[in-house]
């Protein structure tokens, strides 16, 4: 058998990064430019948490050729090993870095595993058996308020160690936040079954449950520069959302991009609603104006013809804060005249941070 290692995440990428096996454990060679072992950042990050999802204690040391005749012990790299991940390896860096003028060289490591045999240590770092991945039974049982609750984990400075940060997706919450859909997914996943979860516990993209969960409970899943496009709604869901909704033709070009506009523009055309937002806009402020770019139609068109300029807008409440069984509050609305309200929806169907 080869000694080199193959390094697939936990979706089914392969990743840029050479790694073989070593008497002593495995080894992770450099990075050099832009196209040489370019995802080393991902692979160590990977490998560092499949050993704490095993339980395979480890050291690190500098293996660059000018010291690899140093005594073993003189090149160890200290970090702290009950960081999370990504902190972890930033102390790699400026430990393998220390005493030279580099700030950014990714060298080659030696990872030493005693105790662990070659053949587990190969599983476990090309990620075959350390987790079991779990049924959709097992999967769904995690609810929109688990999810709210891993959102506003995050949100308060916390983190989910046992997962990187995202290389290719964000889920943003209503107000843009980015987040790590993996993160917030499996922190939902340890809520739901009191368990400890690790990435292999089950798969994020398009058509996985685990995005179909998050954008039920009111995130936004938009890719990276690395991730792949949204892939386009088929016929029936587009069908099914226009079932019992009579949209102008540019909302039903919207509504064929992403069919979860659809629920928005209803929550926006309940009856009563955007009077009682008027009215209350009006008892507020004397008056109708836009409040994104603050257009007073009045000035220009008169008091009465000028209020037709504003319409309602259904601004979601913030995930975090959301309830299963949440409803349109006037609170949730807002007064913006129809340029403004055209954009916002543009922004929303194509998924941008700041449609909110």
């Amino acid at each position: 058998m080869s000694d080199q290692l193959i390094l697939v995440t936990d979706d089914g990428a392969q990743l840029n990064a050479k790694a073989e096996m070593h008497e002593r454990g495995f080894v992770l060679h450099s990075r050099s430019g832009t196209d040489r072992n370019r995802d080393y950042r991902a692979a160590l990050e990977l490998l560092l948490s499949r050993l704490d999802g095993a339980r395979i204690a480890y050291r690190i040391y500098l293996d660059s050729k000018p010291v690899q005749g140093i005594d073993l012990a003189q090149r160890e790299l200290s970090f702290d090993r009950m960081s999370p991940v990504p902190t972890r390896f930033d102390e790699l860096v400026r430990a393998m870095n220390k005493g030279s003028s580099s700030h950014g060289a990714w060298r080659r490591l030696l990872i030493e595993t005693p105790g662990t045999g070659p053949a587990r240590l190969r599983e476990v770092v090309e990620g075959k058996g350390n987790v079991v991945r779990l049924p959709a039974s097992e999967l769904r049982k995690v609810k929109s308020s688990h999810i709210h609750k891993a959102v506003q984990k995050l949100l308060d400075g916390g983190d989910a160690p046992n997962f990187a940060p995202s290389r290719e997706y964000d889920a943003l919450t209503d107000t843009g936040i980015p987040l790590a859909p993996k993160k917030v997914f499996g922190l939902a996943l340890e809520e739901a079954l009191k368990i400890e979860v690790h990435p292999g516990h089950f798969s994020a993209g398009w058509g996985q449950i685990c995005f179909e969960l998050l954008e039920d409970a009111g995130l936004w899943i938009v890719p990276k520069k690395e991730g792949k496009a949204r892939p386009k709604p088929n016929q029936t869901e587009i069908t099914a959302e226009l079932a019992d909704f009579a949209p102008t033709e540019e909302e039903r070009s919207w509504i064929e991009g992403n069919p979860k506009i659809a629920s928005h523009l209803r929550r926006e055309r309940h009856p009563g609603l955007a009077g009682e937002k008027r009215a209350q806009f009006i008892a507020e402020h004397g008056r109708l104006f836009c409040e994104d770019c603050k257009l007073d139609p009045a000035e220009q068109y008169g008091q009465e013809a000028g209020s037709a300029c504003i319409e309602v807008h259904h601004h979601i409440t913030h995930v975090a804060k959301m309830q299963p069984g949440h409803k349109t509050s006037l609170e949730d609305l807002k007064c913006l005249c129809a340029n403004c309200h055209r954009v916002l929806h543009r922004k929303l169907a194509l998924g941008f941070a700041d449609a909110s």
